[in-house]
């Protein structure tokens, strides 16, 4: 085989497996058969010009989950392999090893779980099975409604679902998830039906998470409007200024929310912020959150690095499922020394 035919091959495995041709389209621009097309990619992998390498999604990448574990005192860590999947499909991915371990090894029957809303939870809950040997596990959404009208924040939904696999009872909030005043707060708090509420929350045996990442100021101004609020000064922390990285900014604000844990706002020293918008939430505290014996939380992309390292610091977690790419920049970044401790 000399140089020209080693090279028709080469192109042939491009337009196949880089560019998504189909082989009928290929045989047209090379004017050979289709199956020619076929003998030629078969070829290609018996030389080795194409090489197969499959990443099981199942596997865990043990050396960064320890040191991932090690750095934050968890009781599991999962990193399943990036390959070079979109953030969206490593969501799917992680999610769906996660609802794995928590069926399988984590969750019992006879005990309630307590989620938040988000895309991530609202994939845990979508991939966790039907057929599982559990039965009588409640579920209790951890924050009250939220402002945005995405299936992804519609909690009480997921919740009966949710409940429904585990052949469970859903309890609802039929209350938005930030108020105006702090009055409206307390009431809402006060009221009968949020009783049940706040005792389940006393007696989670477990939480799901997902891991919020910092909201530009645009976004978190766009909440309140969207609630009829105005903005607080304090709020404008929250700010990412002119062209100033998230690193300066955060060595400059020492409270600048980095993330959110149940809509709640944490900055990176792993401490939930003084603000406006924490005081007016209504969803789970964050001293009785840490009292869950068993907190599991999810994130994946290089937006939440940040997010990801505050709200390991909070101690609150007990088990983390990520993946490589993303575990690889938290480490790094960890490492590099950049970030007050």
């Amino acid at each position: 085989m000399d140089n020209s035919d080693i090279q028709k091959l080469v192109e042939i495995s491009r337009m196949y497996h880089n560019q998504g041709m189909n082989q009928e389209q290929i045989a047209k621009v090379f004017g050979i058969s289709r199956s020619a097309v076929s003998m030629h990619l078969a070829e290609a992998k018996n030389i080795g010009i194409v090489q197969v390498q499959i990443k099981d999604p199942s596997e865990n990448n043990e050396k960064l989950a320890s040191e991932l574990a090690e750095r934050f005192r968890l009781r599991k860590c999962i990193v399943v392999p990036s390959g070079s999947h979109k953030d969206d499909v490593l969501l799917r991915i992680t999610t769906s090893q996660a609802a794995r371990f928590a069926s399988e090894t984590l969750f019992t029957s006879h005990s309630s779980v307590g989620t938040a809303w988000g895309s991530t939870c609202r994939e845990f809950m979508r991939a966790f099975p039907e057929d599982t040997n559990l039965c009588d596990v409640n579920v209790v959404p951890l924050v009250g409604a939220s402002p945005l009208l995405t299936q992804e924040y519609q909690l009480n939904e997921s919740v009966r679902m949710f409940a429904e696999k585990m052949r469970g009872f859903p309890l609802f909030i039929y209350s938005p998830g930030l108020v105006e005043t702090l009055e409206d707060k307390r009431r809402i708090m006060e009221s009968t039906f949020m009783q049940s509420i706040l005792d389940r929350w006393k007696n989670t045996d477990y939480a799901v998470l997902g891991i919020g990442r910092h909201r530009r100021w645009e976004e978190l101004r766009g909440v309140y409007q969207r609630m009829g609020l105005g903005a607080k000064p304090e709020d404008m922390r929250q700010a990412h200024r002119g062209s100033r990285t998230m690193l300066e900014e955060i060595n400059s604000y020492t409270d600048l929310a980095v993330g959110d844990l149940c809509a709640r706002q944490f900055n990176i020293h792993g401490e939930f912020t003084q603000s406006d918008y924490n005081s007016k939430l209504i969803g789970i505290e964050g001293d009785v959150l840490k009292t869950i014996k068993h907190v599991m939380a999810i994130a994946v992309g290089s937006e939440k690095v940040f997010a990801i390292i505050g709200a390991l610091r909070t101690n609150i977690i007990h088990y983390f499922i990520t993946d490589e790419n993303t575990a690889i920049q938290v480490l790094d970044l960890l490492n590099s020394g950049a970030l007050p401790e």
